[in-house]
C-alpha cells in the first residue's frame, strides 16, 4: 500500500463510518445474470431492510470509486458489501493497488463515471469482521506471548473463525485458561491504535510476525504495548468492545492445531443459544444446567446397560424364532424369513442363528427393503457371491457378500420380494446341510 492509497481507504481511516460520498472514477459494465459470481447478495438481499435488495435484475458492473468505505477481500478477511446508490454491493476486490465493487441491480443504470454517488455499507458485517479480526489477533498474542505458540493461518468465516497454531497436540492447550486471559485483556479495555511505516519505523515494532517485503507502507496493529502485528484488515478502536472471545472447538491439522472460536455480538449469541438448549436438555433429563453432563454420563450408562440386556433378549428370540422353524421344515428346507416392521439387524440375527444350527437361511426386511441370506459354512452350498449377484443386479438391487453371507437393498419391497424367492430356487437342492 502506498500513501495515495491509504488516504483512499476510509474503512482504514475510520472503521466505524457505515456511509460516505465517493465520485466514481471507472465503470466497467458486465455480461451475465445477477446469479453468477455474486458471492454476497444472498447475504446483503437477506439482511436489506429495504425492498430494492429482493428484486435483482441482470445488471451488473464493476465500480472503482476516488475514496471508500469498502473493505476489499484479503488476508483472510471477507469484503465488505452493501449499496453504492441502489446498487447492491455484492463482492469488492483490489486488482493491482486498485479497489473494485461489484455492483448489481437496476440501480447500476444510475451510475455514471463522474458523478458522486452516496455508499452505504452493511454495518452488521462490518462490525462481525471488526470483533472477529481484533479477536483474532487477541487470541494469537496470548498464544504467543504466553505460551510460545505461533499462528500459522487465519480464516474469518460467516458462522465461526480459525486459526492453525503451532502446537502439535491439541490435548496440551489450556483452553480455560487462555480464554480467561483474553478476556481479562477485553476487560480491560485497552486501545488498538493503528501504526504506520513509514512514516513511523517498523522496526521500533516487535512484531508477532514478518511484514510483507513488497508493500511502501506497511499497516501495524497494536494491542495497547502487547501485540504488534502488520495487517490490512478491519479492526476496533479498543478491546472492550470486542466484548468476548469464546473457544468453541480444536482438532488436529497437518500435524498442528486448528482452534475454532466465536468473538464479538456473535460469540454472545453463540453461547445465549447454546445455554438454552442445555437448559431444555436439562429439563428432558429432570435436573439443572449445572449438573446436565453428570445426569447425560448417567443416562448413556443406563442405555448401554438396556441395550445389552435388548440384545441378549433379541438374541434369545431369534434362536427360538429359528428352532421352531426349523422344527417344522425338514432337513433339506431352506429356511426363510419375511420381517413385516423389524429391520436389516433382526434380519441377520435371525439368518446367522440359523447356520450356527447347520440351516441356511433368507430373511426380508420390508421396512429396510434388504434381503440377507447365510449358509451354513461347509454345507456344500454354492459361493453365495457368486450366484446371487447377478440376481440382486437384475432386480436392480445393491449390495454384495462373500461365500457364506450376501446382502441386498432394493428400490422397492416387491423387487425385494422377487430376488429372495430367485435366491431361494438357486439355493434349493444345492447341497443337504449335515445333521
Amino acid at each position: 500500500m502506498n500513501t495515495e492509497a491509504r488516504n483512499e481507504r476510509i474503512f482504514y481511516q475510520d472503521p466505524s463510518r457505515t456511509e460516505f460520498d465517493a465520485k466514481v472514477l471507472e465503470m466497467v459494465r458486465m455480461e451475465g445474470k445477477a446469479g453468477d459470481n455474486n458471492r454476497g447478495a444472498g447475504h446483503v438481499a437477506a439482511s436489506a431492510a429495504s425492498g430494492d435488495a429482493h428484486n435483482l435484475s441482470t445488471m451488473r458492473a464493476k465500480v472503482r470509486l476516488d475514496a471508500t468505505i469498502f473493505y476489499p477481500e484479503g488476508g483472510g478477511q471477507p469484503p465488505d458489501l452493501g449499496w453504492i446508490g441502489s446498487a447492491l454491493v455484492v463482492d469488492v476486490q483490489e486488482i493491482d493497488g486498485d479497489i473494485w465493487h461489484t455492483v448489481l441491480g437496476e440501480g447500476v443504470a444510475a451510475l455514471r463515471v463522474g458523478e458522486t454517488v452516496h455508499l452505504r455499507l452493511d454495518g452488521a458485517r462490518r462490525l462481525y469482521h471488526t470483533q472477529q479480526h481484533t479477536g483474532q489477533h487477541l487470541l494469537s498474542a496470548v498464544l504467543e506471548q504466553d505460551y510460545n505458540i505461533h499462528t500459522l493461518s487465519f480464516h474469518l468465516g460467516e458462522e465461526y473463525c480459525t486459526i492453525d497454531v503451532s502446537a502439535q497436540n491439541p490435548a496440551d492447550l489450556k483452553l480455560t485458561e487462555i480464554e480467561a486471559k483474553v478476556e481479562a485483556w477485553i476487560a480491560r479495555d485497552v486501545p488498538v491504535p493503528v501504526h504506520y511505516c513509514p512514516p513511523e519505523d517498523v522496526a521500533s515494532f516487535r512484531l508477532r510476525k514478518r511484514p510483507p517485503a513488497d508493500e511502501a507502507v506497511i499497516r501495524v496493529v497494536e494491542i495497547d504495548g502487547y501485540d504488534w502485528s502488520p495487517c490490512g484488515g478491519t479492526h476496533v478502536e479498543r478491546t472492550g468492545q470486542i466484548r468476548a472471545l469464546k473457544i468453541i472447538s480444536v482438532e488436529r491439522s497437518k500435524g498442528n492445531t486448528r482452534l475454532y472460536f466465536v468473538a464479538g455480538a456473535h460469540a454472545l449469541k453463540v453461547l445465549a443459544h447454546a445455554y438454552e438448549e442445555a437448559r431444555r436438555a436439562a429439563l428432558l433429563l429432570n435436573t439443572g444446567v449445572e449438573n446436565l453432563a453428570a445426569k447425560v454420563a448417567e443416562s448413556i450408562e443406563k442405555a448401554a446397560y438396556i441395550d445389552k440386556k435388548y440384545k441378549r433378549y433379541a438374541q434369545a428370540s431369534a434362536e427360538t424364532t429359528v428352532a421352531l422353524a426349523a422344527a417344522s421344515h425338514d432337513a433339506s428346507s431352506i429356511l426363510m424369513f419375511n420381517l413385516e416392521d423389524e429391520d436389516a439387524e433382526r434380519a441377520i440375527m435371525l439368518i446367522r442363528s440359523a447356520s450356527t444350527i447347520g440351516r441356511a437361511a433368507l430373511a426380508l426386511s420390508v421396512p429396510d427393503r434388504t434381503v440377507v441370506v447365510e449358509t451354513p459354512s461347509g454345507g456344500g452350498f454354492p459361493a453365495l457371491a457368486v450366484v446371487l449377484k447377478p440376481e440382486m443386479a437384475r432386480f436392480g438391487g445393491r449390495g454384495g457378500g462373500g461365500p457364506t453371507f450376501f446382502r441386498a437393498s432394493f428400490e422397492t419391497v416387491e423387487d425385494a420380494y422377487h430376488f429372495m424367492e430367485s435366491a431361494k430356487e438357486l439355493l434349493h437342492g444345492a447341497s443337504v446341510p449335515s445333521q
